[in-house]
């Protein structure tokens, strides 16, 4: 495995393990000349007991990377709504972006 793509599977790892999430998407990532990870975003889906913003505080302190990443987290309920919209970002990272996690929530 690349070692971009371990970089990003232990972050994966690492999320689940601090929220337990319904989903987590790879929104993006940024590579050098040499194809190498410089940095990544993702998105974390959320039961709806859960406060996304907090929740997204946490993960940037409690989490620890090699290289620049980023979070935007949603609850279930806000995710629901702004997928189905295709103006959202949420339709476009459902559609254009790599789920590397689900569980039925």
């Amino acid at each position: 495995m690349p070692e971009g793509k371990k970089i990003i599977a232990q972050m994966t790892e690492d999320i689940t393990a601090l929220c337990d999430p319904c989903m987590i998407y790879l929104v993006s990532e940024k590579k050098n000349s040499k194809g190498g990870l410089t940095g990544f975003k993702l998105c974390v889906v959320v039961p709806d007991s859960v406060s996304p913003g907090p929740l997204e505080t946490r993960l940037l302190l409690k989490t620890d990377c090699p290289v620049p990443c980023d979070f935007i987290v949603y609850n279930l309920t806000d995710w629901n709504e702004c997928a189905e919209d295709d103006c959202s970002f949420a339709y476009r990272v459902e559609n254009g972006g790599e789920l590397l996690y689900v569980k039925r929530c």
